[in-house]
């Protein structure tokens, strides 16, 4: 015969228990989810918990700083990579525009269409990282990106 309530109190709504990641020192909230929030790809909210979470967090907390750490790694390769290509981009624009020629013009166009696609595609493999990222974060595991990852988990 089951007692009613069980030992222990009931489970959370969900089913399964919270994880034992402890909580972060300055907002009281659990390191999974300031994990989670390190990744979150909007309006630069992720730029802000990764730098509140790195200055505020003790070293002690190894997950929550790895994770505010990768995100602003991954963070500064978007901008190099983004950069780079708006650079080009201009080069090209500049380039085609002052040789006055159809045909300089018109390779511009034809090579500024392939960066545009390469941009695209860049921008969706960023934004599929940091959706990987946020999951992993929430299930209190330690995801670590190709290269970033090594570093964020070297300095972390």
């Amino acid at each position: 015969m089951s007692q009613y309530p069980p030992p222990g109190g009931y489970p959370p709504p969900g089913g399964g228990y919270p994880p034992s990641g402890g909580k972060t020192k300055v907002l009281s909230m659990d390191s999974n989810i300031g994990g989670l929030l390190c990744y979150i790809p909007i309006c630069c909210i992720n730029v802000i918990f990764s730098i509140i979470f790195l200055v505020t967090e003790p070293k002690e907390n190894k997950f929550l700083r790895f994770h505010a750490l990768q995100s602003l790694l991954l963070v500064g390769a978007q901008i190099i990579v983004f950069g780079a290509i708006w650079v080009l981009s201009m080069v090209l624009v500049v380039g085609g525009s002052a040789t006055g020629s159809a045909a300089a013009g018109a390779a511009a166009s034809g090579i500024g269409l392939i960066l545009l696609l390469a941009e695209i595609v860049l921008g969706l493999g960023f934004l599929i990282a940091h959706i990987i990222c946020c999951i992993k974060a929430y299930q209190n595991q330690i995801y670590k990106l190709p290269i970033i990852g090594n570093i964020a988990e070297g300095k972390s």
